[in-house]
């Protein structure tokens, strides 16, 4: 009769302990994290990098969860859509408390939904202007905007010693680029002068682009050109290990990119946003807002990108007779984008 009583009483503590522990989970904040692309992507496990060492040093209790769009070039209109229902249904089950979106596709395909909403609050990380997607003056938005880091880009250009440069600016007509021609626009490049800023549909118009820099430019200063057309006639994404290297060897202007998949592909020099910066930042701004949400305080303030990274392939700079501060080639190896292997020649024209 003892025993049986121990058991009794041993499994009404179990099931008790069960019990507090699902409340304990069901009570803890939830986050939700959403990225346009799919898991595997170089910037994506970057951020998520950044992202998961600032949850680390959290100390309060979360939930959190991760969920990916999967988006491509080679996406339709139809599949977009799917991608968009499916993740607002992941949400809406999910029930999060704080949306953390990143990337253009998902504010315009799921975090723009929720403007206003007053069970939710979005943070996002992106680098168009958040009133593209109606955020200002919602009163549950704030984030974290991507900028290009071009005072960086100037900082290096001062090492070649050459004053009042020509920069013509080159980069993919589309969302992203039309962004980031606005903060190139938008900056000040004195003492250097900027020519111009071209924005190209399809491979064949940016190599005409880039032959033609030779003329009136010193620096061809390269934005994102992720899924750029092959042509006119042809939808199909250019490989990223042919553009870099057929650009870095065909520009008569030092071409230096902006993001680092420039010098992976095989040229000399980028100045990039951290996208481990960015996780870490938009993460303390969620983990803000969380706290505020709580309290029912006001949204902390959104802010623009602070952190930077040199991507350098000395080879190729150094078959252009330039050299930069050795602080540089260890910034680079310090994120893990320092190129030293030469480029292999790609395929292609």
């Amino acid at each position: 009769m003892k025993n049986r009583l121990t058991l009794i009483f041993a499994g009404s503590f179990v099931l008790l302990l069960l019990a507090l522990l699902i409340v304990f989970n069901h009570q803890k904040p939830r986050l939700l994290i959403l990225h346009s692309f799919a898991e595997d992507g170089t910037w994506e496990t970057a951020v998520d990098s950044g992202i998961r060492r600032e949850l680390a040093r959290n100390r309060q209790p979360i939930s959190t969860r991760w969920h990916y769009m999967s988006f491509s070039s080679q996406m339709g209109p139809r599949q977009w859509t799917a991608a968009s229902h499916n993740s607002r249904n992941v949400i809406d089950a999910y029930r999060p408390d704080v949306l953390v979106a990143i990337g253009e596709e998902a504010q315009d395909y799921v975090g723009r939904y929720y403007v206003n909403r007053p069970d939710l609050r979005v943070v996002y990380a992106m680098g168009e202007e958040p009133l593209s997607f109606g955020y200002p003056p919602a009163h549950n938005v704030t984030g974290v905007r991507e900028m290009l880091p071009l005072a960086q880009v100037v900082e290096v250009l001062g090492h070649l010693q050459r004053p009042g440069l020509r920069i013509r600016v080159l980069g993919m007509d589309d969302a992203t680029g039309q962004a980031e021609r606005q903060q190139v626009q938008d900056f000040a490049w004195a003492p250097h002068q900027l020519v111009a800023v071209q924005l190209v549909p399809d491979y064949g118009a940016w190599q005409e682009a880039v032959r033609a820099a030779a003329a009136d430019a010193d620096v061809l200063l390269i934005l994102s050109f992720n899924g750029l057309p092959r042509s006119a006639d042809d939808p199909n994404p250019v490989d990223n290990r042919v553009l870099p290297d057929w650009t870095e060897r065909n520009s008569t202007p030092l071409a230096i990119g902006v993001r680092e998949s420039f010098v992976a592909g095989g040229g000399a020099l980028a100045v990039v946003p951290s996208p481990q910066g960015i996780g870490e930042q938009v993460t303390r701004k969620a983990l803000a807002t969380l706290a505020e949400a709580r309290r029912g305080g006001p949204l902390p303030p959104p802010e623009d990108s602070a952190d930077f990274q040199i991507a350098l392939r000395p080879t190729r700079l150094a078959a252009r007779g330039l050299t930069l501060p050795t602080i540089y080639t260890q910034a680079a190896r310090a994120s893990q984008t320092l190129y030293l292997q030469p480029q292999r020649t790609a395929r292609g024209n």
